[in-house]
């Protein structure tokens, strides 16, 4: 039996000085080009530390970057869901639009379930939840909160590139983001909204913690993380059965 192929990649950070998404470009094409299903999952542009000179301009150029991937086949349906720095609403408005025009595209504000796969970008295990809230209502709010702070400075690019030049984000990665806490807290989320192994969610694909995930079994469901297209980071293209 031929199963339908898919792929999900997440945190392309593109437009921002520490992205290598560019020289993984060819690399998404060529997935796109074999894909039935391709999945986006959040932080694939970068608003908050855009090398652009606007918000405008990196809107402008994210909406042509997406033309050109639904370009690659028209025949592959996209699934784009949400990150902590791409949901600048001026953004969402024209992904809106876009996804109008182009019915092979779909957007998610939170989660996409396919079948037995959960995907999602997982920024919500920085939020700090407490007993009986509305995860979606806090995530909602902290990202909105990221998305209005003041564009960085020159000198603090500088300083970010640094960082990453001596491999320190990565270490920073590993330490704050461990598969304990981080699989914990993403669990939490899967069963407030559901997704759960006795609903037939089997396998979870996210984003977020620029830390790869490969197929981590944990409260009985398996676990993928991509990694992120950042200078100095492991990055890979997942597969999976939809």
């Amino acid at each position: 039996m031929k199963f339908p192929k898919a792929h999900f990649v997440s945190d392309l950070h593109l437009f921002s000085r520490r992205s290598s998404g560019p020289q993984v470009q060819r690399a998404i094409e060529s997935a796109v080009a074999r894909s039935d299903t391709f999945v986006l999952g959040g932080d694939i542009f970068d608003f908050r530390w855009s090398a652009l000179e606007s918000h405008e301009k990196t809107v402008e150029q994210s909406v042509r970057w997406l033309q050109g991937l639904l370009a690659v086949n028209p025949e592959c349906h996209f699934h784009y869901i949400l990150g902590n720095h791409d949901a600048l609403p001026a953004f969402t408005e024209q992904l809106h639009q876009l996804a109008l025009a182009n019915p092979q595209l779909q957007w998610h504000k939170h989660y996409l379930r396919l079948n037995r796969t959960v995907l999602l970008h997982g920024d919500i295990i920085d939020a700090k939840i407490p007993f009986e809230a509305d995860f979606h209502e806090l995530l909602d709010a902290r990202r909105v909160a990221h998305e209005d702070r003041r564009r960085p400075d020159p000198m603090k690019h500088i300083l970010y590139d640094a960082v990453v030049k001596a491999r320190i984000h990565r270490i920073v990665a590993h330490v704050v983001n461990s598969n304990q806490k981080v699989l914990d807290r993403v669990s939490s989320y899967l069963k407030w909204t559901g997704q759960t192994p006795e609903t037939g969610a089997e396998q979870v694909f996210f984003g977020h913690t620029h830390r790869p995930v490969d197929a981590i079994g944990y409260q009985g469901q398996v676990f993928y993380n991509p990694g992120a297209a950042i200078k100095g980071i492991p990055f890979k293209i997942l597969p999976f059965e939809p």
